[in-house]
């Protein structure tokens, strides 16, 4: 188990691989985003609230068990929870840290799904600032499924500081993408709640 280490400017601890890379800072310091933490605080803290009493906690909780604790993994989704679970954990590691975060952890390697799934859902912002994002780490290429080279892309001078505008942007939500998601949800199936009221 890797012994975590404290950020150099606010303290929070991160991997000793994160602090190699970014001179002991944290991915939010580094990328100049921790004055949009409050936002990030208040958007975490309305999911704790959430964890027990929405039924699409429950259905989170269970596809993510399904990625990670079952023998298919992700694979074993199928096309609709598939678009469901990228766009949310998109969302999720944009709102902690990024598109830079996004790119640099394991939920990348779904990219493709989750720019299928912000058109599917009508997320017409995401989806535009999704492309650009893209085009700034990868240029016109494909977000790799190769966790190291979209790490080393997102590592290039001036990426970091792009891709920060396009966070700014997308924490704006235009879309109110988690409403568009539980409609997705509850139109595909994949949740089930007569008493269920979007706002």
């Amino acid at each position: 188990m890797t012994n975590k280490v404290p950020c150099k400017e606010c303290g929070v601890q991160i991997l000793p691989e994160t602090a190699g890379k970014t001179g002991g800072i944290c991915m939010a310091c580094k990328n100049g985003i921790r004055a949009n933490l409050e936002q990030a605080k208040a958007y975490y803290q309305r999911e704790r609230e959430l964890e027990n009493s929405c039924p699409f906690r429950s259905y989170w909780r269970d596809l993510v068990s399904r990625v990670f604790d079952s023998q298919g993994g992700f694979e074993s989704l199928n096309d609709n929870e598939k678009l469901y679970y990228s766009v949310n954990c998109l969302n999720s590691e944009i709102h902690n840290g990024g598109f830079a975060q996004y790119f640099d952890n394991s939920a990348g390697e779904h990219a493709a799904y989750a720019e299928i799934g912000l058109a599917t859902l009508g997320a017409n912002d995401a989806l535009r600032l999704f492309r650009e994002a893209r085009y700034i780490a990868f240029g016109d290429a494909e977000v790799p499924v190769d966790r190291l080279v979209r790490m080393k892309a997102v590592e290039r001078e001036g990426v970091f500081t792009a891709l920060d505008k396009l966070d700014d942007e997308y924490y704006k939500d235009l879309d109110n993408l988690g409403n568009k998601l539980e409609q997705f949800a509850l139109d595909k199936g994949l949740v089930c709640n007569a008493n269920i009221r979007l706002k």
